[in-house]
């Protein structure tokens, strides 16, 4: 089903947007539809990103730091200012960080361990956790519209190395941990949120080093468009599969 297409967008909310994929795509959501209010969220206005919100007036950029419980507060009331009473329809938890690539449990510092979980697991939950009235009140104001994108989701961006079925080595320890962490979060607001019709799931971009950030952004936009309720909870990759966690 394509939820953009059939019932549009309101809102969408993307963090980590100064490059890579999340700019990449502020870029497709500003340039499919005008209406469609694009709030790209990031720690500091790169070039990149700066010509995008001055090129079009359906963009804007909000300064958030996803590790401060006071900047997640005063992005939460700058969004709320741009999207009033219509609410946030899709967050994309895009921002993450992978600190090494090392291989082996016992070369991986307890700091990349720390960092890895305060900004992709409690960064993640506190941006979901502040922002949610707003993605709740999405849902309320469209009673007539499918669980889906177009009116109330949460998607967290996850990665195939954060399957413990398919762990078979101890390639870069400490993201992969905290992006299981990161499935076990979305699964448990997922709980929460769908009796509010609102739908959370993790996505796993295309792992393959030769995909550009433009055909990633454009396999999680595949993702956003096919993601219903039938995939609350869960990991989803390109063409719908589900990834078992």
């Amino acid at each position: 089903m394509k939820v953009m297409k059939l019932y549009g967008i309101g809102s969408v909310v993307v963090t980590g947007t100064n490059r890579g994929i999340g700019l990449e795509l502020v870029k497709y959501f500003s340039a499919q539809d005008k209406d469609t209010k694009v709030i790209a969220c990031s720690r500091r206005l790169s070039p990149e990103l700066e010509s995008v919100v001055k090129s079009n007036d359906n963009v804007s950029h909000v300064e958030l730091e996803v590790t401060s419980i006071d900047s997640v507060q005063k992005a939460f009331h700058s969004v709320s200012n741009i999207v009033g009473d219509h609410g946030v329809n899709l967050l994309i938890n895009n921002v993450g960080i992978r600190t090494s690539t090392d291989v082996g449990t016992f070369i991986c510092p307890e700091k990349d361990l720390d960092d890895s979980f305060h900004i992709n697991v409690t960064g993640t939950h506190t941006v979901t956790r502040i922002f949610y009235p707003l993605i709740k009140m999405a849902a309320a104001v469209n009673p007539n519209l499918p669980v889906c994108c177009a009116r109330g989701a949460i998607l967290n961006v996850s990665s195939n190395l954060s399957s413990i079925d398919d762990a078979s080595d101890s390639f870069c320890v400490a993201y992969r941990v905290s992006k299981a962490a990161l499935n076990m979060l979305t699964k448990c607001t997922a709980n929460d949120v769908i009796k509010d019709s609102v739908v959370c799931a993790a996505i796993q971009p295309c792992s393959e080093k030769t995909l550009s950030d433009i055909e990633s952004a454009l396999e999680i936009v595949g993702m956003i468009e096919g993601c219903s309720v039938k995939h609350n909870g869960l990991m989803i990759a390109e063409g719908m599969e589900v990834i078992p966690c």
